[in-house]
């Protein structure tokens, strides 16, 4: 997944949230894109980096605790896609 594919395709869903967009150049997993997404009962972050690695975290604000970490691995296609939905699902649903 890069950012481009985020914006087409999990951006539009997200709707309800504030979105926030931001770059790293030369990071640990080579340049980094991120985005921040804030609402009123969860908080996450997805980083994507050009050597192919994925991190995505959701905080949940109402029952204060952190509800998805999972930091992915270039080769570690299919948990991706998984973990996309995943991450959709939870922030999509109360």
């Amino acid at each position: 997944m890069d950012m481009s594919y985020f914006k087409d395709n999990i951006a539009p869903k997200l709707s309800d949230y504030k979105l926030t967009y931001s770059s790293y150049p030369e990071g640990d997993f080579g340049s980094l894109e991120r985005v921040v997404i804030e609402g009123d009962s969860k908080v996450s972050g997805i980083d994507i980096w050009s050597k192919g690695w994925l991190d995505i975290d959701i905080y949940d604000l109402k029952l204060d605790e952190q509800v998805m970490t999972i930091l992915l691995e270039p080769v570690e296609t299919e948990k991706k896609k998984n973990s996309i939905n995943l991450f959709l699902d939870i922030m999509l649903n109360e």
